[in-house]
């Protein structure tokens, strides 16, 4: 009986222990394998690092091609209207004929004529083309009344050229940016100046002097805060 009982004690402790083997085993394993425990703060600021130094970068970047514009526009003694373009403003005089160079030269403004007459020159040429860093390759506010006016000719450029033209002679503009709907029915971004002397709209991309009223109703315009607002301290990196 005893020996009986010796051998069912050895049998089980010989399968038992052959059972929980690989178990203890990789008890064991794993806690000499234990990952190192690690925290979000070490990435994260990493990734702040990251960040900072490429905001740094963008931020040099953007304030050496202000510099360069500005400094562009003092060397042609011109003001800087946006986009690298200057505002050259008895060269676009030239450019217009005796009754037009007489309304914007008149001491009492008419600011839906002088509206009007900015208006048709803009208009006659639209451009698709685009530059980065125009600084390089500055233009002139009369460049865009010539007879080949520049490539880099859509509504954003129109619009600050027309809104500079109408603050040098003294008449309040309000830039406006938002979206309109093209003939095709799609929505675009565009730019376009408030007249609030008058209450009017005017769009020198669509040549267009209208009330906001009518505006909206034509164009289905939609109006929001776009970059074009600071496009004097970043447009210079993008024509």
């Amino acid at each position: 009986m005893v020996k009986r009982c010796l051998f069912f004690c050895l049998c089980t402790f010989l399968v038992l222990g052959t059972s929980f083997s690989p178990i203890s085993e990789r008890m064991l394993n794993s806690h000499r394998e234990e990952p190192q425990k690690r925290t979000c703060f070490g990435v994260l600021k990493k990734l702040s690092l990251m960040v900072l130094d490429k905001s740094a970068l963008i931020t040099v970047a953007t304030l050496g091609a202000w510099a360069g514009s500005e400094y562009a526009g003092v060397q042609s003694q011109a003001p800087l209207v946006g986009l690298s373009i200057y505002l050259d403003y008895d060269s676009v005089l030239n450019h217009l004929n005796s009754e037009e160079r007489a309304e914007l030269e008149a001491k009492k403004k008419n600011p839906a004529r002088i509206a009007e007459i900015l208006n048709n020159h803009l208009f006659r040429k639209t451009g698709e083309a685009g530059e980065m860093f125009p600084y390089l390759h500055p233009l002139m506010a009369s460049d865009y009344f010539g007879e080949t006016p520049p490539d880099t000719n859509v509504c954003r450029h129109k619009a600050l050229i027309m809104k500079a033209i109408m603050e040098h002679l003294g008449i309040s503009v309000k830039l406006v940016t938002g979206t309109i709907k093209s003939d095709d029915g799609f929505s675009g971004s565009h730019v376009w100046i408030y007249l609030p002397e008058i209450n009017k709209v005017a769009d020198p991309m669509n040549n267009a002097l209208v009330s906001p009223q009518d505006y909206e109703r034509i164009f289905q315009a939609q109006t929001n805060y776009g970059l074009m607002h600071f496009a004097k301290p970043i447009g210079v990196l993008a024509r």
